[in-house]
């Protein structure tokens, strides 16, 4: 069947309590593009993804974009959550700042991808691990999308299969504390929220 091409969908207009996912991104694209997908495709979800600012992800940069993020979209009708979205490869030294900041605010969420975000798309499409002798940095994970799925992952369709990206990632989860381990992602747990609210509509395209 066919995956859902973001394109071609007509938003839906949002609930008065619609949940709110406020997702604070350390890319500027590749990131944002991905979250976007799931944007008000139901009236009871509005996702938010917030971009780095000109490649600025040191910790204070990304607490500033949350508060103003918060600032400008609480305003909105429903309740809210706010995830960061961080990489071990580039965030290593300061996970510990972000992960301090969150564990004061209920609100607040962190997942943590190892080495980078592309841990989470490969996972969309199996559950094998790679063999991490040859595939480590992200510059190989980059590279090994493209293997497995010709073309790439395309962020106007690729996400509908949010679903199996969670189960394919769950399966092979392992953390050392609480840093996934090396080609584990702890993004599950926010797709997990997406996927309650937009299973009905992914489900229609698998």
């Amino acid at each position: 069947m066919a995956l859902l091409n973001k394109r071609s969908y007509v938003k839906k207009e949002p609930f008065r309590d619609a949940i709110i996912l406020i997702i604070i991104c350390e890319g500027e694209k590749r990131e944002p593009d991905y979250f976007e997908f799931f944007n008000e495709l139901t009236s009871q979800l509005k996702v938010i993804p917030v971009a780095s600012k000109e490649g600025e992800s040191a910790p204070n940069h990304l607490l500033s974009n949350a508060n103003d993020a918060i600032e400008k979209h609480n305003s909105d009708n429903g309740d809210y959550e706010l995830w960061f979205v961080l990489d071990v490869d580039r965030w290593r030294k300061h996970i510990h700042t972000l992960q301090a900041e969150t564990s004061t605010k209920n609100e607040w969420n962190i997942a943590i991808s190892n080495p980078c975000f592309e841990v989470w798309l490969y996972n969309h499409f199996t559950d094998k691990l790679p063999d991490f002798k040859v595939i480590n940095s992200c510059s190989d994970w980059k590279q090994l999308i493209p293997k497995i799925r010709k073309g790439g992952f395309d962020s106007t369709k690729h996400p509908t299969l949010l679903g199996d990206a969670i189960v394919n990632s769950k399966k092979n989860y392992k953390e050392e504390g609480y840093i996934p381990e090396v080609g584990r992602t702890q993004l599950f747990r926010l797709g997990e929220k997406i996927f309650d609210k937009t299973k009905k509509i992914l489900e229609k395209y698998n």
